[in-house]
């Protein structure tokens, strides 16, 4: 008897793999290494000095030091998260495809409300002159947690669009 076939949709195709569990990791580890390594100027360009005055360097509170450390480590366990889980879901997840997609779906909600939440309070703190002049008022921080999240909540919604995911043929087991 010949076998049977059956379609489904691949849910993390190699473009999607190789998105989230490479480039955006790589963008999270660049800001995790700022805040890291960098925590004074990291500190000091959070908020843009057109609209607040410029903070001294050398005169950082040993609490805001710490707080921007921990918020560089928050970014290097997510880069993490996604460099060793995805490929390893993608793997032992292989033959279950509904599975996958059920598991890739809550954790891209996850990080698509993270997206938000974080594209809101950074636009909230800036204060509406801030947030709507970003011409004027936003620098390199500002453009990267707006911009650059913003970037990446866009792939996120094509993935849940089901945009790049199409139904892929795979071979059943014979039926005897």
């Amino acid at each position: 008897m010949a076998p049977a076939s059956t379609f489904f949709v691949d849910p993390l195709p190699t473009p999607y793999l190789l998105f989230f569990a490479i480039v955006e990791p790589l963008l999270t580890l660049i800001g995790a290494g700022k805040a890291i390594f960098t925590t004074s100027t990291f500190y000091s360009e959070l908020y843009p000095s057109t609209l607040a005055p410029r903070v001294d360097k050398k005169a950082i509170p040993a609490a805001a030091t710490m707080a921007v450390r921990q918020l560089g480590n928050t970014y290097f366990l997510v880069a993490t998260i996604s460099v060793f889980m995805l490929p390893t879901l993608k793997r032992t997840l292989k033959e279950q495809p509904k599975a996958l997609e059920t598991i890739l779906s809550t954790f891209f909600s996850c990080l698509a409300f993270a997206d938000l939440t974080h594209i809101a309070s950074t636009l909230f703190d800036l204060g509406v002159e801030g947030a709507l002049s970003p011409a004027k008022h936003w620098n390199q921080l500002v453009w990267g947690n707006v911009g650059i999240t913003a970037g990446l909540f866009a792939v996120r919604m094509m993935w849940f669009s089901g945009l790049g995911r199409a139904k892929t043929r795979r071979l059943g087991k014979r039926q005897a």
